[in-house]
Order: C-alpha cells, then structure tokens, then sequence
C-alpha cells in the first residue's frame, strides 16, 4: 500500500479518512472505544506500523517504545500515558492532538508536524527532532532538552514551565513566541532563527 493511501469514510458527506481495518472515522464510527481498544493491541503487538490512521481516537496507558511509525496518522487524537521511547517516527502527524504525560525521549522524530498540538507534562529529551513542525503548539510542564531540533520549526508556539536546554537549535525558527519560565540554558541559540524582537510573556 502506498504511504497515506487511506480509504474515505464510509459516512455520506464526510472526507475524513476510515481509521485502519475500518469502514468510518473516529467520529462517526458505532463503536470508537471498542476499535480504539483494538487498534492499541494491534499496534502493541506490532514492531513496524506503517500507514496506520489512528486520527481522532483516544488512547491511554500503552507502551509504544522501540516501534517504527511510518506515514501513520494520529491527528486530532488524544493520546495520555503513553510511552514512545526509543521510537522512530517518519512523515507522520499528530496535528491538533492532545499529548499528556506522553514520554518520546530517545526517540528519533524525522518529517513530522505537530502543528496545533496541546503538550503537556511530556518528554522529548535525548531526541533527534529534524525537519518537525511544530507551528502553533501549546506546551505546559515540557522538556526538549539534550535533544537535536535542527531545521524544525516552532513558529507561534506557547511555551509555559518547557525547557530546552543543551539542545542543536541550528536553523531552528521560534518566530513570535509566547514564554513563561522556559529555558534555553547551554543551547546554541544563536545559530536560531528568532524574532529581532524579544518574545513575548504570556
């Protein structure tokens, strides 16, 4: 199957993709929690997930450390307790999700986008964060630190209680942030791109 060959939903007048294996999306499938409980087997049990579309679903209290994600979707879905530790990740998104208490430290995150995410209480440190977009996140209570974020971008992001110390920040744009006690300590900041004017606090 070719990457993002998603099916269309079975719903008259809905664009939205089928979630994998189904005939609807999240949103108009009978029976969400059910599919929802076993999508989380399949990926658990999986090593390589390649074109899942998991987007809109709710998922808690998984261990999805090590597995290899692949063009898979997981846009609009709220994901708590779930650990990706050590995973790779591909061309996916996770666009306009909820992450809480989520840990992808170690994990190697390449051609994503996070765009308008809400972050919190997450892990992204020790990580290679290269090519990500993260335009338009909200993150609380977050660490980026140790990690690489060459050439991603965080571009009308909020940032409140995130660290990002010690990180590869080259080619990096934070442009018209938003920052309440954050930290960018040992990082090289200078090899960044942002606004000529200081962030603003929120």
């Amino acid at each position: 199957m070719d990457m993002y060959s998603f099916t269309r939903c079975g719903s008259p007048g809905c664009h939205s993709a089928a979630l994998t294996g189904e005939t609807f999306c999240a949103r108009h499938h009978p029976e969400p929690l059910a599919v929802a409980a076993s999508l989380a087997e399949t990926l658990a049990a999986s090593d390589t997930i390649k074109d899942f579309n998991l987007e809109g679903l709710n998922l808690e209290g998984l261990d999805l450390g090590k597995r290899h994600f692949y063009g898979c979707s997981l846009s609009r879905a709220t994901l708590r307790n779930i650990l990706f530790t050590g995973a790779v990740f591909r061309m996916c998104f996770f666009d306009f999700s909820t992450l809480d208490s989520c840990d992808f430290s170690s994990s190697d995150i390449q051609f994503c986008s996070f765009a308008g995410c809400k972050i919190s209480n997450s892990s992204f440190e020790n990580s290679e964060f290269v090519h990500n977009n993260f335009n338009g996140t909200r993150a609380r209570e977050c660490t980026f630190n140790y990690s690489n974020l060459y050439n991603s971008r965080f571009i009308r992001c909020s940032f409140e209680s995130t660290d990002f110390v010690d990180c590869n920040m080259k080619k990096a744009y934070f442009l018209r942030i938003k920052e309440k006690d954050v930290s960018f300590k040992f990082s090289n900041t200078q090899e960044a791109v942002f606004d000529s004017n200081a962030s603003e606090e929120l």
